[in-house]
């Protein structure tokens, strides 16, 4: 929350320090290693099961840059977001020369390395002809077993990860039309991500008490008090994105909060059931809500250049989300829960 600091009270700048997990049975964490290069390929929703290996239909372009640009070079950034579950090819691309049924999705330990394939776009296969040719299908192809969490594949109450990792892709090699990168994993550090709703983040549902929240979370939390208020506490678990908090007022989970962390990813990676994430605009967030009622407010710190964009569930007002908004128009907090959304300064 470090651009925020300026809004809130000493309580709530407390939330933003960054907290560093340590390794244990159901998590993974390695030393960070600095790199030059950087990408992220966020595979959610965008990723299929095809038969002998993950594709990746909605490649992104930078990235793809990124990676051509830094193979054979050293030691890179290559951060994966990701799905626990991942559908079948036929099921997002229902092509019916090729499929005879939507077919059954698979979690991400089915192709061991996980390969992940991906169609070159035009634009990029042009301006790489010299290293590309007309080769149209790149592959990855970790030399190891991508460092996902213990039980992470299994299925658990987060199904979505940040893999932030180390990686050394090598010099692009070739198999007919297709090229291909392997990648030597030199670390990795994995943070689970979930749908931030009205309903409550992952496993953390509005209005379970606080110690059915604590069981949730796990062991590793820093708690912080509202002053002498014991009825009010915030708690922030290690291994969540380091802008998100969870508030407990009068024994009960109230609220989740998600504040801009431009240092973290991982906060960036955040986003509602309907997409929107901290840098959303207001623009998208109104069209992410057509035809329903957004209750528009002047923001309490930031006067008539910010506001509060709030969106409640029903007209009783039990359960909803509200999106903090900044002089350029940008979602810098969101907060989901109970009428708890609405509170400005600790819990008051």
């Amino acid at each position: 929350m470090p651009k925020l600091v300026r809004y809130f009270t000493a309580l709530l700048g407390a939330l933003s320090p960054l907290f560093a997990a340590t390794a244990g049975a159901d998590e993974t964490q390695y030393s960070a290693t600095t790199t030059a290069d950087f990408a992220v390929m966020d595979l959610r929703g965008t990723t299929a099961w095809a038969i002998n290996h993950f594709q990746w239909l909605e490649p992104d372009a930078e990235a793809l840059e990124t990676l051509i640009g830094a193979a054979g070079k050293g030691p890179m950034r290559l951060d994966l977001v990701m799905d626990n579950i991942v559908p079948p090819y036929c099921e997002l691309r229902p092509d019916p020369e090729i499929c005879d049924d939507p077919g059954v999705p698979v979690n991400w330990m089915e192709d061991v390395p996980q390969t992940i394939c991906m169609d070159i776009p035009t634009a990029t296969r042009t301006r790489h002809k010299d290293i590309l040719g007309n080769i149209d299908l790149l592959c990855l192809q970790p030399q190891s077993n991508l460092l996902f969490p213990g039980n992470w594949t299994e299925g658990t109450n987060w199904p979505q990860i940040h893999l932030n990792q180390t990686v050394t892709p090598s010099k692009i090699r070739y198999d007919g039309s297709t090229a291909i990168i392997d990648l030597t994993l030199i670390d990795a550090f994995a943070t689970n991500l979930a749908n931030l709703s009205e309903q409550g983040y992952g496993a953390a549902v509005i209005g379970m008490s606080d110690s059915g929240l604590r069981d949730v979370l796990g062991p590793k939390l820093d708690v912080f008090r509202a002053g002498d208020d014991d009825s009010c506490t915030y708690l922030q678990r290690d291994l969540d994105p380091h802008g998100l908090g969870y508030m407990v007022l009068d024994g009960e989970l109230a609220r989740v909060s998600l504040y801009g962390d431009e240092l973290d990813v991982a906060t960036s990676l955040v986003r509602t059931a309907n997409g929107l994430s901290i840098g959303s605009s207001k623009e998208n967030v109104r069209d992410a809500f057509p035809n329903q009622t957004l209750i528009e407010e002047e923001h309490e710190y930031l006067g008539p250049d910010g506001l509060y964009l709030t969106w409640w569930q029903d007209d009783a007002q039990t359960r909803g989300i509200r999106f903090e908004i900044d002089e350029t128009g940008s979602v810098i907090a969101i907060h989901a829960g109970n009428s708890a959304i609405t509170l400005i300064e600790g819990c008051a």
